[in-house]
């Protein structure tokens, strides 16, 4: 029989065919593993750099939430378990204890009135006793509990055996009921086992509990290193998208609605430009409706109340006829409500008219302390009238302004003080420079406006609350509007605190305000 081995030489050149081929197999697979088509894996947009942090920070906290729950859901069930018995142990102890009392008094009287209605009260708490000694039965008590509670049925059945078969007030029964010192002291035993055995499950439950909050502190704190290195990776880019978002909302905010929108990033970011820029188109034609809008309503709702204002005029000169006193006292409420309505509607389209944000108009430089003596004194008639006392300190102020929209401000700023200060009261009005800042502070001697109020009263037709005092006209727009104006020069109006009343300051830039 002949043996054939394959020479030694033969053996090796097979292990090298074997190792060339799984290497032109291992390079034919990464030449087909192109990285076009791992695509998928890199994020594209800020949802999917946003996403995929998410999910790699919060996977092992999903995990040691899991592992943390399991454990501590199974911790406090048990726990609960355990207290609840321990709970309801101390309950039954205590229930033990006030109907052994109950009964002890109930014996007790008994054996010196002899009223039967008293023993049958007895019986009824011994059936509470029996009643509740059967549930502690039922919480599974320990050991120790047992023995004293057998006691104590024994005890009493003796007691119970000496009432029910002997005459009240009789030396048996005296000596039965003085057994009731001794069931005491061990319901006493009772509630306190019960409460130590409290007291240990629930401080078992507090090494259960910080045991978990260790290895919740160990995860959470790998999982931050994970965090602050991808946010290292991650925020700086998302911030320059939110910068270059931010850009093209503020510039809907201003009411620039000329200059288009196109934002560069991700395909959300410029999904999201593309959406900015049809909302400025929107707004465009929305602007163009309401203008249009709001001179049809100014033609419809003036005509025909221009038409009810001369017709009370003409019948307040007597033209129809002589009126009597009372009508003429009706055309007299009916001008005046004419007029209010008005100043309602003229104030209503002026404020709908200026509620988007834009910048002065006719922009020039003023003597601000001469507007606020010449606007002060268009007011002089309604200032003798109440007997007020007015006092300037104006400062020589030159700023750059539109004149019609700070004459404006000032006049709502003046007639306010006017309007709500109380007769033979004061009116403070200042004007100074506060580093590039005019300010002017007008204040008045009147009920004041609540802190709660010193917001809203900027709300359109908004209106402040007087204690003991008739609401005073208005449309509750003057101030709101002001607030506007004063905003466009780049200034702001805010009340102070006062101590006499109430005190507005309103603060413009010397400058003209950056576009």
């Amino acid at each position: 029989m002949i043996n054939f081995h394959p020479p030694e030489k033969s053996q090796k050149g097979s292990k090298k065919r074997r190792s060339w081929a799984l290497k032109r197999s291992l390079i034919a697979f990464r030449r087909k593993l192109d990285v076009k088509n791992l695509r998928f894996l890199v994020p594209r947009t800020v949802a999917q750099q946003v996403g995929l942090s998410f999910a790699v920070i919060v996977m092992p906290l999903v995990l040691a939430l899991i592992v943390a729950s399991v454990y501590v859901d199974n911790a406090m069930k048990e726990s609960q378990k355990a207290i609840l018995l321990s709970t309801e142990g101390v309950r039954h102890s205590l229930t033990l204890a006030n109907t052994l009392r109950d009964m002890e008094r109930s014996a007790r009287v008994y054996q010196v009135m002899g009223d039967e209605r008293l023993l049958a009260t007895y019986e009824r708490l011994r059936a509470e006793l029996i009643y509740t000694i059967k549930q502690l039965y039922k919480l599974d008590i320990e050991t120790g509990q047992i023995s004293p509670i057998s006691y104590l049925l024994n005890k009493e059945q003796s007691i119970h055996s000496a009432l029910s078969g002997l005459p009240a007030g009789s030396p048996e029964t005296s000596a039965a009921i003085e057994n009731f010192t001794d069931l005491r002291k061990i319901t006493d035993t009772l509630i306190q086992t019960s409460s130590m055995t409290v007291e240990t499950k629930v401080n078992a439950m507090k090494q259960a509990g910080a045991t978990a909050r260790a290895a919740l502190l160990v995860e959470a704190a790998a999982a931050i290193v994970v965090a602050l290195f991808l946010a290292l990776m991650v925020i700086p880019r998302i911030f320059n998208y939110a910068r270059a978002l931010d850009r093209s909302i503020h510039q809907l905010g201003v009411g620039n609605l000329k200059q288009k929108i196109s934002l560069k990033g991700p395909r959300d970011i410029r999904e999201l430009g593309a959406r900015l820029e049809w909302l400025r188109e929107q707004l465009n034609l929305l602007e163009s409706q309401k203008q249009h809008f709001l001179q049809h309503v100014s033609h419809e709702l003036k005509t025909p109340l221009s038409s009810i204002r001369e017709g009370a005029c003409l019948l307040s000169d007597d033209v129809p006829g002589v009126l009597n006193k009372e009508q003429r006292e009706i055309i007299e409420i009916l001008q005046r409500n004419c007029g209010h309505l008005q100043r309602q509607i003229e104030g209503l389209l002026e404020f709908s008219a200026n509620m988007q944000p834009f910048q002065p108009k006719h922009q020039q430089r003023a003597r601000l302390d001469e507007q606020i003596f010449a606007i002060t004194t268009e007011h002089t008639l309604q200032i003798r009238a109440k007997a007020l006392r007015v006092t300037t300190e104006l400062e020589s102020l030159v700023i750059f302004e539109d004149t019609t929209q700070i004459n404006t401000v000032l006049d709502n700023l003046i007639s306010n003080a006017v309007k709500f200060t109380t007769p033979g009261g004061g009116i403070s009005i200042k004007a100074y420079k506060d580093r590039n800042n005019a300010v002017v502070e007008v204040e008045n001697e009147g009920p004041g406006i609540a802190v709660h109020e010193h917001d809203r009263i900027f709300d359109a037709f908004y209106k402040i609350s007087v204690p003991h005092r008739p609401s005073e006209e208005g449309s509750g727009l003057g101030l709101s509007i002001a607030k506007l104006y004063a905003k466009s020069h780049g200034g702001d109006i805010e009340v102070a605190e006062s101590q006499i009343g109430a005190l507005f300051r309103l603060t413009l830039p010397m400058e003209a305000a950056a576009p």
